[in-house]
């Protein structure tokens, strides 16, 4: 079940984590806005190497929280951490499957999904096709994406 974010305060409270560092710049009175503005702030430090974006983000991802602009603030972590994929630990990475294979099983696949997908694309081949063996793709985008995943896999497993 997914738990509703209403504003950064509560994102704070849900997570343990304080976001000061990232809710810098002029005030926001839309608690929604504010928080979609500190996110982007998270992603733009994770393109920069900042390991403590990368933990929030990973946060983020992993316990799914319902936020204003959700989608979009997922997708783009997402994006951003494909990117630094290299800054993820063992333990983030293996975080990041789960989710993607809860996402992938679920009745509808999130259009984030997606972007979940490109970024475990980025880990190593065996310790991903150990994983995804769990997922129960449902749907046709599910099942798409996750044949695409275990295709992927193997191409590069057979490739090494």
């Amino acid at each position: 079940m997914m738990t509703p974010i209403a504003s950064l305060d509560e994102l704070e409270e849900f997570l343990g984590e304080k976001l000061d560092p990232y809710d810098a710049g002029p005030p926001i009175a839309h608690p929604g806005l504010r928080l979609s503005h500190a996110c982007r702030r998270v992603t733009l430090d994770i393109r920069n190497g900042n390991a403590s974006a990368v933990r929030i983000a990973v946060l983020i991802l992993t316990k799914d929280p319902g936020m204003p602009f959700g989608k979009i603030i997922k997708s783009g972590f997402a994006r951003a951490l494909r990117r630094r994929a290299e800054l993820l630990s063992e333990m983030q990475r293996r975080g990041l499957i789960a989710k993607t294979c809860e996402l992938l099983s679920l009745a509808f696949c999130p259009r984030e999904t997606e972007d979940y997908c490109k970024l475990i694309k980025k880990f190593d081949p065996g310790e991903l096709l150990a994983r995804i063996e769990d997922a129960r793709a449902t749907d046709a985008k599910s099942r798409m994406l996750l044949q695409s995943l275990i295709a992927d896999g193997a191409r590069r497993t057979a490739a090494s």
